[in-house]
């Protein structure tokens, strides 16, 4: 089977970890299927030095009027899978809709590329549904190859994507051959949409995130996830304030945000302790959590959190606030759920969570719902299906 993916947002040398589970989840597909050709087209969606600022109108101009020192790039990934970058300058949508018209030039050399390199696809997979499944949905009106959408908005439609959920967003959903949402919560409201959306969960590396570790003393907790405002970390800072006056442990915290200094200064000021580890590597992901007793995740809003499979598939329990679809993961067997947002709440389900559950009892729930070759295959028979 061939296969072009295209991914809404994706990393860059600024942003590594920017949309990296749609770069890890083609190098799997092409992984498990080795037969296959997988693609990836990219324009530079989160490169800085691609993006022209309203706000900054004399740089912008001069970048504008040059060529891109962003390089046109194929890039092996795998034996069966290539990376195609074609850069494209990204704006403020209030002007010359952000450019929509030259990412959508962007995509269609990447795809003459993918075809001169692999052939031409059988399907077309958008990840997101703008701009990926609107570029989906240009590319296979033009050369009649049948496309798909996985969705992952949190919440559905994001803030900034409202403004064109009648224009551009339902109509790409529509027009699709096949919808996935990442949770039954997302196909719900996809649904009220009037679009016809299936279930597909993601899909991590469940060989490289393994269990390995022995029990703590006093045990570890970590969160994983940008310091911004949808992971709520205000809570969770005032909840491990009450917790460490009955059960001390030691605390880690990957990832980077705007909240970043304000977050520390909280801290400080509840004499909470804790290792601020900033954006990891995917290697040193898994090593912290390797090393860890307790996920921990207070987010307002979420679909399926890639950082919460992967602690699973490592056998952390996890504790974690009641956002939409949290109850589709987290089992009372493997992890507990608040029953409200309040930090009293999340303090004495998290109290009442130490040595309560083992990693293989974690890991085996995992294996039994969200192993990668199980979802491969749900994918594969959706693909044939559509084809």
């Amino acid at each position: 089977m061939n296969v072009l993916i295209i991914p809404s947002w994706y990393p860059s040398e600024k942003y590594p970890s920017t949309g990296i589970f749609f770069k890890e989840q083609a190098q799997l597909l092409a992984r498990h299927r080795p037969d296959w050709s997988v693609g990836i087209s990219i324009w530079g969606s989160h490169d800085p030095r691609l993006w022209l600022r309203w706000f900054q109108p004399l740089n912008s101009l001069l970048k504008f009027g040059s060529k891109p020192v962003v390089k046109q790039k194929d890039t092996l990934l795998e034996a069966n899978c290539v990376e195609f970058l074609l850069p494209a300058f990204t704006w403020t949508r209030k002007w010359r809709d952000g450019n929509i018209k030259g990412i959508l030039e962007a995509n269609e050399q990447n795809l003459k590329r993918h075809i001169d390199y692999f052939g031409k696809p059988d399907i077309i997979h958008a990840q997101v549904t703008y701009p990926g499944g609107y570029i989906a949905k240009h590319l296979s009106e033009i050369h009649d190859i049948p496309y798909v959408i996985t969705e992952h908005q949190s919440p559905f439609p994001m803030a900034s994507l409202k403004k064109l959920l009648t224009t551009r967003l339902i109509p790409t959903l529509k027009s699709a051959n096949k919808v996935f949402g990442v949770s039954r919560a997302l196909v719900d409201q996809l649904s009220s949409h009037g679009v016809d959306t299936n279930y597909m969960a993601n899909f991590i590396d469940d060989v490289f995130f393994s269990p390995k570790k022995s029990v703590n003393n006093p045990p570890t907790l970590i969160a994983v996830g940008r310091l911004e405002e949808q992971k709520n970390y205000p809570l969770m800072l005032q909840a491990l304030a009450d917790v460490q006056q009955k059960h001390p442990f030691h605390l880690k915290i990957l990832g980077e945000g705007s909240l970043g200094k304000k977050l520390s200064r909280q801290a400080s000021q509840l004499r909470l302790s804790a290792e601020w580890l900033g954006e990891c590597h995917q290697e040193d992901v898994k090593h912290h959590l390797q090393a860890a007793d307790i996920f921990i995740n207070t987010s307002l809003h979420e679909n399926q959190p890639v950082a919460i499979l992967e602690a699973l598939a490592c056998g952390l329990p996890v504790v974690t606030t009641p956002w939409s679809g949290a109850d589709e993961i987290i089992h009372p067997d493997i992890g507990v759920i608040s029953s409200d947002w309040s930090p009293e709440s999340f303090s004495q389900v998290l109290s009442d969570s130490f040595n309560k559950f083992t990693a293989s009892e974690v890991r085996a729930y995992f294996d039994e719902h969200f192993a990668t070759d199980k979802t491969i295959a749900q994918l594969e028979s959706a693909y044939r299906s559509v084809i």
